[in-house]
């Protein structure tokens, strides 16, 4: 056992002692189990340990039920206690990390309206929330481990960005068991008076913050080295401070953004409910120095719109890794370990700016893929309509994680920007995941649950059609040809008729979906047409995007769609169909050739969705660049416009087009 403790990096002797002890003594008692959690703080990386140990089954039987009962136990106590404290007297610096783990002299706020002495903190086991008199907003501590880090600073803002300079008043509204209300008044820099609420649950690593009088947005200061806004449908939208030139980023409103912060070891998170509600992302300082220093979000008060603020901390819970260090042909070790079990996902910069997405997939024991709707071959190569087969960029084996930079020899302009980096976060729970552990869009999923509009688990992932279901034309054209080659067609001609029947119904589909896209980008770039003429000023914009949308017109041209046709694919069909009780000594050749030929027109419609597909997403991601920079209201409408249309074609993905593989 000890070994394995080692393994998942338990390095405290007294840790490993207890549960040692908690191992040998099954049948002991909640309250001696709760006695040894007194000795020892476990920390979140301990939590993961046991509920690994326990889902691998990496322990005998024998002692997997002290593991077990020890597990509940430092669960339990970790979450007892109030959610409300008074510190009995009021500090003018920010509390040292070890006085709130400490809680000296600090005791128990309970019931609405409760008589407070001194500075106020919210408190469960992920966080502390300290609200001093005189600060600027509730200060951060989340648990690192066995320690206590000083985190974000939550900042009440008026009108104009005048932000509160000082706090004056705590008001318990409400506290229970499960869940603590408090609301801060203060006084801003311009001299007004501030509210904001502030709400904390039991066993919830967020806050979520409410306006009041004055408070129009909520400031979350955290230093940081990027900014990410997750997209399952693009790709996500990724800022790195010493990349950036402008020292403010106007975000899309699309629900989430993840700061990666201390060095690797916390992601700040603000989460909000609706894309009426703006967005900065704030920087400063120069080269090595720069840093993103902060998420602003709207907030109204008639609305509940709020903001959710969270941090996700644990060593090593995001890592980064110069894309040039990567190999384009075999995998790269990273000297990195993911922290916890879950759907990791590694951002790759492309040398056009765009970002490519890619599920960090689990290579088993056995040699099989855990590929998430990813099917890779025994060697860990996929195929993708536009890219063509390549060597899937990153997967995990056990705690390690592997990269590479591929080359994708079905399009070679695609390329990786090499001094670009492939950034690594944890995007959510899997089955396997340790209870107490949260991804991004978990925290985004539990924050907003109980709004009663939210729909967003259903609406944040790409859907597969239900017409989505027939063969491939190389796979039937190939199977056809074997039975040929065997000399079976005449007893199998029932056989090759019904697979060419469904082969076709794919070709059907596939063409359905590519007029789809044809018709989005038609109506698409009158839009932008419409635009340009009505605000001159978004011209040179209105141009970049409609032409970038112009490709998939490009596509279809050069692929000669207008002729290879499902129609032109059936006659062909027809014409192998009729070879079956053929005496013609060349028939297996002659339809071989055939074959060949329904090939290039099913292969030409499966790289054009591909490519379709493509457009639409680095369309999305480029009107998303360009909100961040955009000059004017117009300029940030349009683009804004633009990368909500994309979601018509990008929602939903047949198979082949490749939705689920990046």
């Amino acid at each position: 056992m000890d070994s394995t403790a080692a393994d998942f990096g338990l390095r405290s002797a007294g840790l490993e002692s207890s549960l040692r002890e908690a191992a040998t003594r099954s049948l002991a008692g909640v309250e001696g189990a709760k006695a040894m959690m007194r000795t020892c703080d476990a920390s979140q990386r301990c939590k993961a340990w046991i509920r690994r140990c326990a889902d691998a089954a990496f322990i005998r039987p024998i002692v997997l039920p002290g593991i077990l009962f020890f597990f509940a136990a430092i669960t339990s106590a970790a979450e007892s206690g109030a959610l409300l404290w008074d510190t009995g007297k009021h500090s003018a610096k920010s509390l040292s990390p070890e006085a709130v783990a400490k809680r000296d002299g600090w005791k128990e706020l309970t019931g609405e309206n409760a008589a407070i002495t001194g500075d106020v903190c919210m408190a469960n086991d992920y966080l502390t929330l300290a609200f001093r008199k005189g600060a600027r907003g509730g200060e951060w501590y989340y648990r690192l481990g066995e320690a206590m880090v000083k985190g974000p600073t939550l900042v009440p803002m008026g009108a104009g960005g005048d932000k509160a300079k000082k706090l004056d008043v705590f008001k318990v509204i409400d506290t229970t068991a499960t869940n603590a209300l408090l609301e801060v008044t203060a006084t801003s820099e311009a001299g007004k008076k501030m509210i904001a609420r502030f709400s904390l649950k039991k066993g919830k690593p967020f806050v979520e913050t409410q306006p009041g009088e004055g408070t129009e947005r909520m400031l979350v200061e955290a230093r940081s080295q990027h900014a990410v806004m997750p997209d399952p449908f693009s790709g996500d939208l990724v800022v790195s401070a010493q990349e950036t030139v402008a020292n403010e980023l106007r975000f899309p409103g699309d629900y989430v953004v993840a700061q990666l912060a201390d060095h690797g070891n916390a992601i700040v998170l603000c989460a909000w409910r609706s894309p009426e509600q703006a967005v900065k992302v704030t920087l400063a300082g120069e080269g090595e120095k720069r840093v993103i220093t902060g998420t602003e979000v709207t907030c109204k008060k008639d609305r509940r719109m709020g903001v959710w603020v969270g941090v996700l901390a644990a060593p090593g819970i995001w890592h980064q890794k110069k894309i040039g260090d990567l190999n384009a042909v075999k995998d790269v070790k990273l000297d990195w370990q993911i922290p916890y079990l879950a759907l990791w996902r590694a951002d790759y910069r492309r040398e056009r700016g765009w970002i490519d997405s890619w599920k960090v997939i689990i290579k088993k024991p056995n040699g099989e893929w855990e590929g998430f709707g990813i099917s890779p071959k025994k060697g860990g190569t996929v195929w993708h309509a536009r890219r063509g087969t390549f060597a899937y960029p990153t997967h995990m084996e056990g705690e390690s994680v592997f990269l590479r930079n591929p080359v994708y020899e079905g399009n070679p302009p695609i390329k990786n920007n090499p001094n670009g980096l492939a950034v690594i976060y944890p995007f959510q729970r899997i089955g396997k995941s340790p209870e107490n552990v949260y991804g991004v869009m978990d925290m985004l999923t539990e924050a907003l649950e109980d709004m009663p509009e939210f729909t967003l688990a259903e609406e944040w992932q790409v859907k597969r059609p239900a017409w989505d279901r027939y063969p491939g034309v190389c796979y039937t054209t190939g199977e056809v040809e074997k039975i040929f080659d065997d000399n079976k067609e005449r007893q199998k001609k029932k056989e090759i008729v019904e697979r060419f029947r469904k082969m076709n119904l794919f070709c059907i589909t596939v063409r359905t979906r590519i007029e789809e896209f044809m018709n989005w980008q038609k109506k698409t770039r009158e839009f932008c047409a419409k635009w340009k003429t009505d605000k001159q000023q978004i011209a040179t914009l209105a141009d970049e995007l409609a032409g970038q949308i112009a490709e998939m017109d490009k596509v279809y041209e050069n692929r000669k769609l207008a002729e290879r046709t499902p129609a032109a694919a059936n006659a062909l069909t027809g014409q192998i169909e009729a070879f079956v009780g053929s005496d013609d000594p060349k028939r297996v050749e002659k339809v071989k050739e055939l074959g060949r030929a329904t090939r290039t027109i099913g292969g030409n419609q499966d790289s054009a969705i591909g490519y379709m597909r493509m457009v639409a997403k680095e369309t999305r991601q480029q009107a998303g660049y360009r909100m961040m920079t955009a000059k004017d209201d117009a300029a940030f409408d349009f683009a804004n416009e633009i990368r909500r249309r994309t979601l018509e074609v990008l929602r939903t993905s047949m198979n082949v087009e490749g939705g689920f593989t990046d």
